[in-house]
C-alpha cells in the first residue's frame, strides 16, 4: 500500500478520536511569572504506545512542546492544524483522494522522533483555532502509529498573556529540495536551533546521534527497510514536518562526535521519501 493509501487509512481511523478529551484542562505556565510575556509557554506531550496525554485547550502565542517518550517505541509530535471547520474525520477522508493535502490542513513542526524513555521539545508559534498531535512514525510491522491510534484534538484559545515570537537562535537550518543548509556549523554544548522550510514542499528535520563507524545513509536504510537489528543511530529529536515559509526551533545538547540530518517526508511529485533524493546530511561536530 503506497504512503497516501496508508495515511488516508490511517487517518479514516483515527477520525473517531476527534472528539476525545484529555484530563488535563490547560498548559502549563510559563518558567516565572515576570517572563510571562517574554518566554514561550511550556506544555508537555506525554507519547505512549499508541496514545498522547496532553493538555486539550492551550493558549496562543509561542509555546515550546516537551515530548516525553514513555513508549516502548520511537514517537513524535506533529503538530497540524485543521481550518474552516475541519476535523480529523474529514482529513482522513480527504486524503484518501489523489493529490496534496487539503489546502485547510496545515503541516506546523512539533518535537520530531525520540527513543523510548528520552525527551525532545520544539517551540511553534499558534493562533487560535483547532489543532491535532499526530505520529507518522511506523513500527517494526510497517503500520504507522496514527493508524494504531496515535491522534490527539486540542484547541488553541485567545489570549494576550503568551509571548508571540520564538525564543532567539544561535544557529538557522533552512531545509531545501533536497538538503539542510546551516547558517554555521555545529558545536559541542547547547544550542537553540531555527528550523526554517524555505522549498517549495513540505520539510523536516530529524537530528541523529549517529553510532560508531556508522552515517545517516546506514540509518535512512534501516529506517526504510522495517528497523531490524540495532539502530545504526538514535533520534535526538528536531523539527517535524513544516509547510513552506514555516519555522520552529527546538534546544539540545551536543557533544563531540558524528551526527546526521534526515528527512522522510514524501515528496510531493513522486511520493518517495526525501532522503531517496538525497535530503540527508553528515555532521562532524567539535
Amino acid at each position: 500500500m503506497g504512503h497516501r493509501a496508508r495515511l488516508g487509512a490511517a487517518l479514516a481511523l483515527a477520525g473517531v478520536l476527534a472528539g476525545c478529551k484529555s484530563d488535563r484542562p490547560s498548559a502549563e505556565p510559563a518558567a516565572s511569572a515576570t517572563a510571562e510575556n517574554s518566554a514561550p509557554r511550556v506544555v508537555t506531550v506525554t507519547a505512549a504506545d499508541f496514545s498522547f496525554d496532553a493538555p486539550a485547550q492551550i493558549p496562543a502565542g509561542a509555546t515550546t512542546f516537551r515530548l516525553v517518550n514513555t513508549g516502548t517505541e520511537l514517537h513524535q509530535a506533529q503538530l497540524i492544524k485543521l481550518e474552516d471547520g475541519k476535523t480529523l474525520d474529514d482529513l482522513g477522508k480527504a486524503m484518501q483522494n489523489p493529490g496534496p493535502p487539503p489546502s485547510w490542513m496545515r503541516f506546523l513542526g512539533g518535537p520530531n522522533g525520540i527513543a523510548p524513555g528520552r525527551q525532545a521539545n520544539a517551540t511553534a508559534v499558534l493562533t487560535p483555532g483547532q489543532y491535532a498531535y499526530l505520529c507518522f512514525i511506523p513500527s517494526a510491522d510497517g503500520t504507522i502509529h496514527l493508524s494504531k491510534g496515535m491522534a490527539r484534538p486540542f484547541e488553541v484559545t485567545a489570549s494576550s498573556a503568551s509571548a508571540s515570537d520564538f525564543p532567539a537562535a544561535d544557529v538557522t537550518i533552512k531545509l531545501v529540495d533536497y538538503g539542510f543548509e546551516s547558517s554555521q556549523p555545529l558545536t559541542a554544548g547547547h544550542h537553540t536551533i531555527m528550523v526554517e522550510n524555505a522549498g517549495p514542499q513540505a520539510h523536516e528535520l530529524v537530528l541523529l546521534k549517529l553510532a560508531p563507524g556508522k552515517t545517516t545513509e546506514d540509518f535512512g536504510k534501516w529506517a526504510e527497510t522495517g528497523m531490524k537489528g540495532p539502530p545504526p543511530a538514535e533520534p535526538l529529536g528536531g523539527i517535524v514536518a513544516l509547510d513552506k515559509g514555516g519555522r520552529g526551533t527546538f534546544e539540545v545538547d551536543l557533544k563531540p562526535g558524528d551526527y546526521g540530518l534526515i528527512c522522510f517526508v514524501p515528496d510531493a511529485k513522486d511520493g518517495k521519501p526525501h532522503l531517496a533524493h538525497g535530503m540527508m546530511k553528515n555532521l562532524k561536530v567539535s
